[in-house]
C-alpha cells in the first residue's frame, strides 16, 4: 500500500511539473513559427507558473537575504520555514539563519534574538541606534557607525573594527545592511543611490573599503562582487574581483526602475523589459516585465495581483531554455 502511495504522489508531481512547463513549451513553439507576440504572453504566465514555489498573502513584508518576514501582528517569518515570534512589530533589520534556526531582528534599540526558540535580548553598547544586524555562528550589528559582534557561547560584546562604516554624505538620516557570505562580511550605508560599501573577513580586516555604488543591492559569487554604479541616466551594472579590486562594467544602462540579486542570477527592470544575468556571463533580455517586491538569495517574491513566492533556480533555468530552444532574447556581447 506504501509503495502504491509513492508511485501516487511520483507520478502527480510529474503530471504537475509537466502542466507547468507546458505554457513553456507552447511559447517556444509558437516563437518558432514567428507568432512572437503570442510566444511572449506562454514566457510570462509560464516562467512563473513553473517557478511558483507559494502563494503568500501577507502584506508588510521584510526580506533578509535567506527569508522573507510579515509584521502584521507579529513579526512571522514566511519563508523558508513558517514561525511567530514575540517581538515587536518595529522592524529595522531582520535576518535569519535556517542552518542553525536562529532570528536576529532590531527595532533600533536593542537586537531581539530568537536561538532554538529560544529569546534573549542583546543591549546596544553605545549611544547610537542598531541599523542593522546579521547572524552567522555569532550576531553582527552596527550601531551608528561601528560594528559589533555579539559571541552566542561566551554572552559577551566586542567592537569587530576600527573602521568607520559612514555613508558617502553626512546625511542625517541613512539605512544600513549587513550580508553575511561565508567567512565575508559586507556592510553597506547610505540612502537614495548615494552608498558606501565594505567587503571585510569575520576578524574585522577590510578587503574592499568604502566603495562608492548606487544601490545597496549586491551578490557575491566565486570571489566577484556584483554591484550597481553611476546616477540617473547612466547606470552601469558591474563586477568587482575581490581580490584584484579590477572591476569589469558588464552592462550600461540608461534607465533603471529596480535589481533583483539572487544566488542564481539577476534581474534587471529598465521599465520596459527585463535583463536577465546569468553567473556564467551569458545575458538576455525578455520583452516584458513583472512587479517583483523583494528577493532573497534564493527566491523572488512577485505581484501579479497576488503574490507568489517563486525559485530563482527554476526561473533561470526555464529562460536559459527559452533561449537555447528558441534563439530569442539573447543578448550579444
Amino acid at each position: 500500500m506504501n509503495r502504491f502511495l509513492y508511485l501516487l504522489v511520483f507520478v502527480m508531481m510529474i503530471t504537475l511539473s509537466c502542466s507547468r512547463e507546458k505554457e513553456i513549451h507552447e511559447g517556444i513553439r509558437l516563437y518558432n513559427e514567428g507568432l512572437t507576440q503570442s510566444a511572449f504572453i506562454k514566457f510570462k504566465e509560464g516562467l512563473l507558473h513553473y517557478s511558483t514555489i507559494k502563494a503568500i498573502s501577507a502584506q508588510n513584508l521584510y526580506f533578509s537575504p535567506l527569508a522573507i518576514f510579515s509584521s502584521e501582528n507579529l513579526l512571522s517569518l514566511l519563508y523558508p520555514e513558517q514561525h511567530s515570534y514575540n517581538f515587536p512589530r518595529e522592524v529595522v533589520s531582520v535576518w535569519y539563519d535556517p542552518q542553525d534556526d536562529v532570528c536576529a531582528v532590531t527595532d533600533g534599540v536593542v537586537v531581539y534574538l530568537s536561538i532554538h526558540g529560544k529569546e534573549s535580548i542583546i543591549n546596544n553598547p553605545s549611544q547610537e541606534p542598531i541599523k542593522a544586524v546579521a547572524h552567522a555562528t555569532n550576531t553582527y550589528f552596527l550601531c551608528g557607525k561601528e560594528l559589533f559582534v555579539y559571541d552566542v557561547k561566551k554572552e559577551n560584546i566586542k567592537k569587530l573594527s576600527s573602521i568607520e562604516f559612514a555613508p558617502p554624505e553626512a546625511f542625517k538620516y541613512y539605512n544600513a545592511y549587513i550580508d553575511i557570505v561565508d567567512d565575508t562580511l559586507i556592510v553597506i550605508v547610505g540612502i537614495a543611490g548615494a552608498y558606501n560599501l565594505w567587503v571585510i573577513t569575520k576578524s574585522g580586516d577590510a578587503l574592499i573599503s568604502s566603495a562608492r555604488v548606487a544601490s545597496w543591492k549586491h551578490a557575491l559569487h566565486e570571489g566577484a562582487l556584483f554591484v550597481i554604479k553611476g546616477s540617473a541616466g547612466n547606470w552601469d551594472f558591474k563586477s568587482i574581483n575581490i581580490k584584484t579590486k579590477q572591476e569589469k562594467t558588464i552592462k550600461n544602462f540608461t534607465s533603471l526602475i529596480d535589481i533583483h540579486m539572487t544566488k542564481h542570477g539577476v534581474v534587471i527592470n529598465t521599465g520596459e523589459q527585463l535583463y536577465i544575468y546569468l553567473y556564467n556571463d551569458e545575458m538576455y533580455s525578455l520583452p516584458f516585465i513583472y512587479s517583483i517586491k523583494g528577493e532573497t538569495r534564493d527566491s523572488m517574491v512577485v505581484d501579479t495581483g497576488s503574490m507568489a513566492i517563486i525559485s530563482s533556480e527554476k526561473f533561470f533555468a526555464k529562460v536559459q531554455k527559452i533561449a537555447k530552444d528558441s534563439g530569442c532574447c539573447i543578448v550579444k556581447k
